[in-house]
């Protein structure tokens, strides 16, 4: 049994209970900026993937992960995407040798699932039926210049309770 993580989406806090077991998971490798990726994967896949007016936000973490949602109301299909990546900036004093103090930033990358480990995107669909559209999805998807995919399983993640959202 999993043990259920809280996070707040929309000022609203979603457990794992509600999530939907009818999804098929899609982990995408890119370089490239989440927008842009957005832009390609509604061409490529003649979906509209819009931003999410709040970013995923996990309670023990200051880090926020972008959301893009679209809802394909002709095949009842519901498209999640989101980054698995957030740096988040934290800063320390330093005293120097010169008596002055300095201020300094490190940067952390912290991922919303942590294994498999360098997936950048997830694309969520809720409510395929059929394995063979999945499929062609992750060919569509593979022909994006700049974009690596896998298929995962959920049974794989170790984080699944932190894609709880809607």
């Amino acid at each position: 049994m999993f043990t259920e993580k809280l996070f707040i989406l929309n000022n609203h806090k979603l457990s794992l209970n509600q999530f939907s077991d009818n999804y098929h998971l899609i982990a995408i490798h890119s370089n490239l900026e989440e927008y842009r990726l957005a832009f390609f994967l509604n061409e490529k896949l003649n979906i509209y993937l819009k931003r999410k007016n709040n970013d995923i936000s996990l309670n023990e973490t200051k880090a926020n992960y972008s959301a893009y949602e679209y809802v394909e109301e002709a095949m009842y299909l519901k498209w999640m995407f989101f980054s698995n990546k957030s740096l988040v900036s934290e800063s320390s004093i330093n005293e120097v040798s010169n008596l002055f103090n300095q201020e300094s930033f490190v940067q952390n990358e912290i991922c919303l699932i942590n294994q498999p480990k360098g997936i950048d995107y997830f694309l969520i669909i809720e409510n395929v039926k059929n394995k063979t559209y999945v499929e062609k999805v992750l060919k569509k998807i593979s022909e994006i210049r700049g974009v690596i995919t896998s298929f995962i399983s959920e049974k794989k993640l170790e984080n699944k309770e932190n894609l709880i959202f809607s």
